[in-house]
């Protein structure tokens, strides 16, 4: 049997809309259906709830439709080991639901068509998407879940507001506001589906940061400073909020008394730059999933250089700031050559009042 588009559209639209952060979950949208009738549909919960296809099924009972015989549409292969939850595809099978539509395969090793064959197994017909676009769709969904099951390293996403001529600040350091209002709205909604976010010490100095989500309730886990000899706490004043706060430094302090709420982790540093590697692998480990890196210039430049950046987002405002003693959008040591540029792949492209919003992921040359 064909899917029908429409339906697993639905499903797709439920998992492109979930607005909170599931992380180290992926998005997931799923609904049943039963001859053209809609009779529920669901999407996952952060975590201890229900994986999509439970609260679909669910979402049956409580209107009173039987699943017997049904199809169901979900845009990730169930899940198949015992977690928070129980295995959506025993529910599944339970259910007596008679087909299943994927929209893709479950990148994770202890789910990988292990759920497909056991439905299979237990006569259910089983089915990938086959429409080119939706399929996309649905592997851009979970990019960041698949990044971090199979590496064990957290998304990473570049957020910089930059002038025309690409400076992020004047010559003073001042840059408030490059960007527009809603632009920066954007950046707090970007913030709150963050698991933690980094800046360097220099940003810190100069800025002043809150890297809070304002006027929203969930914030990020983790604010993250990379300072290798962290000084004047007082700075780390305008961090303090409900997150927790995380400096990587080359040592930590010796008179703690000054730094309450923060944490300081020890990583190598070579030429006063700390392991960027390292600091990721750490925040992995903790389960950091998306990561948003506000920092300036020489960071991000860092970052990109080590291929450790996959996402970029430009805000690009209509205005000029000159000056070679002003701030570069993009530092590091750069490249010799063009054919060694990055580039930006599946790039958006989106007016956001007077700025340009530029989304692409980041490939680094072969």
């Amino acid at each position: 049997m064909t899917e029908n588009l429409n339906d697993y559209e639905l499903a797709l639209n439920l998992a492109e809309n979930i607005s909170v952060n599931l992380s180290p979950r992926p998005p997931v949208g799923a609904i049943i259906t039963n001859e053209g009738e809609l009779l529920g549909k669901g999407v996952t919960q952060p975590s201890p709830g229900n994986h999509a296809e439970i609260n679909a099924i669910l979402d049956c009972k409580n209107n009173n439709f039987s699943t017997k015989g049904s199809t169901m549409y979900t845009t990730l292969e169930p899940c198949f080991h015992e977690g928070e939850t129980n295995p959506c595809v025993d529910k599944i099978i339970e259910s007596g639901i008679s087909q299943v539509f994927i929209g893709v395969v479950d990148p994770n090793p202890k789910v990988n068509e292990k759920s497909i064959n056991k439905l299979l197994s237990n006569g259910i017909k089983v089915n990938i998407i086959e429409d080119e676009v939706q399929r996309k769709r649905s592997e851009d969904l979970i990019e960041p879940f698949k990044h971090f099951i199979t590496t064990g390293m957290p998304y990473v996403t570049s957020k910089i507001a930059i002038s025309l001529d690409g400076k992020i600040a004047t010559k003073t350091g001042d840059s408030k506001w490059i960007s527009s209002e809603k632009s920066r709205e954007i950046v707090q909604k970007m913030r709150s589906l963050s698991d933690a976010i980094i800046i360097g010490s220099k940003t810190l100095k100069i800025d002043k940061p809150s890297l809070s989500a304002k006027e929203i309730s969930e914030q990020p886990r983790y604010k993250v400073v990379l300072n290798s000899k962290p000084s004047n706490p007082e700075r780390y004043l305008t961090l303090k909020s409900e997150s927790e706060i995380i400096v990587f430094c080359e040592k930590t302090p010796t008179d703690l008394s000054s730094w309450k709420g923060i944490e300081f982790i020890e990583i190598a540093s070579k030429d006063n730059k700390l392991d960027l590697k390292e600091a990721l692998r750490i925040l992995g480990e903790r389960n950091c999933m998306n990561v948003l890196v506000e920092g300036g210039g020489q960071l991000i430049g860092s970052l990109i250089d080590l291929n450790l950046i996959n996402k970029m987002r430009l805000f690009i405002s209509p205005m000029l700031i000159g000056g070679i003693n002003s701030a570069d959008s993009i530092g590091g040591e750069g490249i010799e050559f063009i054919s060694q540029s990055k580039k930006l792949t599946d790039m958006e492209v989106v007016r956001v009042e007077s700025d340009i919003m530029v989304t692409g992921k980041v490939k680094s040359h072969v």
